[in-house]
């Protein structure tokens, strides 16, 4: 009877799971956006100081 009463228990909780909906939340979101903006900021960065330069004496 116990193993009834927990597959019952189990199969309401089952139930329950995905029908909730995350309130707020939009400061981790916009934080998330801006350390990405950050991150993209500097690796183009890094990339255009280690760009290779040309000689001077170089003729186009």
């Amino acid at each position: 009877m116990t193993t009834l009463m927990t597959l019952g228990v189990l199969a309401q909780a089952a139930g329950q799971v995905g029908s909730g909906r995350i309130q707020g939340g939009w400061g981790y979101v916009w934080a998330c956006y801006g350390s990405t903006v950050v991150v993209l900021v500097l690796y183009s960065l890094s990339l255009w100081m280690r760009r290779p330069q040309a000689p001077h004496d170089a003729k186009e």
